[in-house]
């Protein structure tokens, strides 16, 4: 999801600026898309932003995996190499959500989906900003699921899932959680 419509932009620019002015650290998959735009805008208001990449280095990050440096104010790489790019993927993930208080998710891929399985094992506060397709628009199915027909009771102790409409509505729940 290199390429982000217009209105796309704007909707990451809105929750950059917002997150931003607040001084919130966030912490994101260091990829391009709405990652890379809310994080530029946060940059802009004053947010630390650390961008969790499967590489092990800088030169990985930038002509294995293609993704950009900015959006980031500090970069973290993984600490050893995995078996192939989808266990770096794996291991990013997971580093990044042990750090994470609240989860956020507009749009996504596969990388998005797994971050928010990690979160909703992790018990995190999950915000899905809906309207905007993806993983984030997607995921709630797997936590009915789960609710539905998963006996055990950590599940049903789990994580708080926020689903909102669009980016003022995520931004409205944030106030009230920060």
């Amino acid at each position: 999801m290199a390429g982000l419509s217009e209105f796309e932009l704007g909707e990451a620019n809105k929750l950059g600026k917002f997150l931003g002015e607040r001084k919130i650290e966030i912490l994101t998959g260091a990829c391009i898309g709405f990652p890379q735009f809310v994080g530029r805008e946060a940059i802009k208001y004053g947010s630390k932003v650390v961008g969790y990449s499967p590489a092990l280095n800088l030169d990985e990050h930038v002509n294995k995996y293609k993704f950009p440096t900015d959006g980031t104010t500090h970069l973290e790489f993984i600490k050893e190499d995995g078996a192939n790019k989808a266990a770096n993927f794996l291991q990013r993930s997971m580093d990044m959500n042990v750090f994470s208080d609240i989860v956020i998710a507009m749009g996504g891929s596969w990388g998005t989906y797994v971050e928010l399985l990690f979160s909703f094992f992790g018990k995190k506060t999950i915000i899905l900003i809906e309207g905007l397709g993806g993983a984030a628009e997607q995921f709630h199915r797997t936590f009915e699921f789960f609710d539905a027909n998963d006996h055990n009771p950590d599940v049903h102790r789990g994580p708080t899932i926020i689903r909102c409409k669009d980016v003022d509505g995520a931004i409205a729940e944030l106030k009230n959680l920060l």
